[in-house]
């Protein structure tokens, strides 16, 4: 399947982030996020149209905007896949969860191969299929994983605003996680889908 940079491509990415944001918010219960079902799926697809368009508008934004929008959906791919797991299983720990996440985050990964190297980085199907090329995209994907989770690990630690455990854990994620994207863009652009 052979997907450029365009609105039609957009419409398919939104319509699979909206699946997988639907399938996250079954196992959901804080932030109220489920009785704000709809605002989250406005919100999902204004964000993408406004990526979309900045990458139209500026050429030199262009890679950046649509990383943006594919990692969001990958982020959802994994989310909504564990998720959607957990739902149907009713098993949300142990080995259970460790393999949920483990079939979760493969998915996120090969959907950010397929998205990445099509919308971000319009490589040609030739290019796709190159066993180096994936080579690189793994072992830049599974570094970025690698450097994720000692950075925050280390972070949570250390609990340096001495914020309440839980919270504390989740926001030492979320900074590892922009590190991780930092990482992966710039390993994408210039080492993984260079020209």
């Amino acid at each position: 399947m052979e997907l450029k940079p365009s609105f039609k491509t957009l419409i398919i990415i939104c319509s699979l982030g909206l699946f997988f944001l639907w399938a996250f918010l079954l196992n959901v219960s804080y932030l109220n996020l489920k009785n704000n079902w709809i605002a989250l799926f406005l919100l999902y697809l204004i964000g993408n149209l406004a990526l979309y368009k900045i990458g139209e508008r500026f050429s030199r934004l262009t890679i950046i905007a649509h990383f943006v929008i594919i990692g969001v959906l990958n982020t959802l791919v994994d989310l909504g896949t564990l998720s959607l797991l957990i739902y149907f299983s009713g098993q949300a720990t142990g080995w259970y969860y460790t393999l949920f996440k483990a079939l979760s985050f493969s998915l996120a990964l090969g959907n950010s191969y397929f998205f990445n190297s099509q919308f971000s980085f319009n490589q040609s199907e030739k290019e796709r299929h190159s066993f180096t090329k994936i080579a690189k995209f793994l072992t830049v994907s599974f570094g970025a994983l690698l450097i994720n989770i000692i950075f925050a690990s280390t972070l949570n630690h250390f609990n340096i605003l001495a914020l309440e455990p839980g919270s504390w854990a989740i926001l030492a994620a979320l900074i590892a996680s922009l590190l991780g994207i930092i990482i992966n863009f710039l390993g994408y652009k210039f080492w993984v889908f260079r020209k």
